[in-house]
């Protein structure tokens, strides 16, 4: 979908979203572009692993610019993939399977793609997440998410899960 009508959808939603402590925070989705770098993907799962011994439910999402996923590439309990073929032509979510994930009641999602991706906002937005962080990209995405963080630095992925983390143990 087009940034504007994310923003329209985002506003005119149902889902009462709020920002909890962290410590209440049990189910996390963690999302991202399989085209980031490995070395990207590695601090997130890393990153999610960490937050697992943490006693919190953590799932990945992972976005395949594809239109189909090839027939090994399959889902399980803690890695989502999905790929441009799961949305319509409108770029509305279609298929069942992330319908499902969008309709889990996440305590909290966070958007670690650090480059523009419209399907993985179109997620953000059609989550039923209490609450989503996203990386700060222009103002205008900043309507799609709770908490916009912006990346910076030498190493953009490290040091944004470095301020995600300085801002969960802020909230109280």
């Amino acid at each position: 979908m087009k940034l504007n009508a994310l923003i329209k959808k985002s506003k005119n939603q149902l889902i009462k979203r709020q920002v909890m402590p962290f410590d209440k925070v049990k189910k996390i989705l963690i999302m991202w572009d399989a085209n980031q770098s490995k070395t990207d993907t590695d601090e997130l799962k890393t990153f999610g692993h960490e937050l697992t011994k943490t006693n919190k439910e953590v799932t990945f999402l992972v976005f395949y610019p594809l239109s189909k996923l090839k027939p090994d590439m399959l889902s399980n309990d803690m890695y989502q993939l999905t790929c441009k073929g799961d949305f319509n032509l409108f770029g509305v979510p279609k298929t069942k399977a992330l319908k499902e994930v969008l309709n889990i009641k996440y305590d909290l999602l966070i958007n670690a793609c650090l480059t523009p991706n419209q399907h993985l906002d179109t997620i953000a937005v059609y989550s039923s997440a209490s609450y989503r962080i996203g990386p700060y990209i222009n103002n205008e995405n900043t309507n799609l998410y709770e908490i916009s963080i912006k990346p910076n630095g030498a190493d953009l992925c490290e040091n944004y899960l470095i301020e995600i983390g300085k801002c969960l143990n802020k909230i109280i």
